[in-house]
């Protein structure tokens, strides 16, 4: 995988796989509720960077009963993510509502992708493509999140800057249930095309 990865980041046209650094999202619409927060979210024209410099730890196959689960280690030194957004919302006391540019940094990436479903017909059809993944580092940037007011801009960035930690993981169970729904449709996109037995000798 690790020798593959460089000829898979460009992407594949004949197998629809589209690029991978950067990876463009023209649209993607967000909706999360979960206590006091509350957001109604959509970015637009997103580029994501960093993919290419995956680097593959372990790789453990397990099939049985024409059910494959494909469980790999990875991390990525760095990514960034940048774009545009429009979002509404509220938490606690404080309402939610603007538009612009955004970025995320992230460092030390460290996680399993864990990929699953049935063999069939020489096809492997991925019902998940499940990833949680620990970050060591964050930093995050908006433009204006509170219609034009400036102060509460700055104040919900060094707020989101200090405790991200704990807003990630009050978000990932949300977040990996989106990248669940993203990332197997664009593996079946890919193997719906190619041979299983081929694939995986």
């Amino acid at each position: 995988m690790q020798e593959a990865w460089p000829n898979i980041i460009p992407g594949i046209p004949e197998l629809d796989l589209p690029r991978l650094d950067p990876y463009f999202t023209k649209e993607q619409r967000n909706v999360y509720a979960s206590g006091d927060i509350h957001a109604d979210t959509t970015v637009t024209d997103v580029n994501t960077y960093g993919l290419a410099k995956t680097r593959f730890l372990a790789v453990r196959p397990e099939y049985s009963d024409d059910f494959l689960k494909l469980e790999i280690d990875v991390e990525i030194p760095k990514m960034l993510i940048e774009g545009n957004f429009k979002a509404e919302g509220g938490m606690g006391a404080f309402k939610l509502g603007g538009e612009g540019f955004f970025n995320i940094s992230l460092e030390d990436i460290k996680g399993t992708w864990a990929i699953e479903g049935h063999v069939a017909n020489d096809r492997w059809t991925i019902e998940h493509f499940l990833i949680s993944p620990e970050i060591g580092k964050m930093q995050i940037w908006f433009s204006d999140l509170f219609n034009g007011n400036e102060e509460l801009n700055k104040t919900a960035l060094k707020f989101v800057n200090e405790y991200w930690p704990s807003l990630y993981r009050s978000v990932l169970p949300f977040m990996a249930e989106m990248w669940d729904a993203e990332l197997t449709q664009i593996s079946n996109r890919i193997f719906s095309k190619v041979s299983f037995s081929k694939t995986f000798p």
